[in-house]
C-alpha cells in the first residue's frame, strides 16, 4: 500500500494553511515593525526639540535670540515669572500614506534665569541710586 502525502488520513484539511498563515501574520509584523520605527523617530524628534528649546533659551537669557527658522519647528518664546520660557514642537504624521490625516504634536520646553552682563549690572545699579528703589 503506498500512502501519499497529499491524501495522508488527518491531513486533507491542512493543505494550504501554511500559506494563508503567512499571508496574515506578514502584514500584522510588518505594521508593528512600522510602528515601532515611527515610536522611535517620535523619541528623536523630542530629543532634537528640547536641544532647540534648550538651546534658545540660553541665547535669549544672555540677550540674543537666533531668528534662524528650524523648518517644521515652531518655536514660542516668552518671559514666565522672571524666566525665559521656550516651547518647541513639531507636527509628526507617520510614514506609511495609509494613515495620512493621523499626525501627532511633539513638544518639548525649557527654562532660563536671565544672565546679568556688566553693562546690565552697571545700569541696575545706576537706577537703584537714582530711585532708591532696591528692587532695581
Amino acid at each position: 500500500m503506498h500512502l501519499d502525502a497529499h491524501h495522508a488520513p488527518g491531513r486533507r484539511g491542512d493543505r494550504g494553511s501554511v500559506v494563508v498563515e503567512a499571508a496574515l501574520v506578514i502584514p500584522v509584523l510588518l505594521a508593528v515593525t512600522v510602528l515601532l520605527v515611527w515610536v522611535t523617530s517620535l523619541g528623536a524628534t523630542y530629543v532634537r526639540l528640547l536641544d532647540v528649546a534648550q538651546t534658545t533659551a540660553r541665547q535669549a537669557a544672555r540677550g540674543v535670540v537666533d531668528t534662524t527658522p528650524v523648518p517644521g519647528v515652531d518655536v514660542d518664546l516668552a518671559e514666565v515669572g522672571g524666566l525665559i520660557r521656550v516651547e518647541a514642537s513639531q507636527q509628526v504624521s507617520p510614514p506609511l500614506a495609509g494613515f495620512t490625516g493621523w499626525s501627532v504634536t511633539v513638544r518639548a520646553e525649557a527654562h532660563a534665569a536671565p544672565e546679568w552682563s556688566m553693562d546690565t549690572a552697571e545700569s541696575v545699579a545706576g537706577a537703584e541710586r537714582s530711585t532708591g528703589d532696591p528692587r532695581w
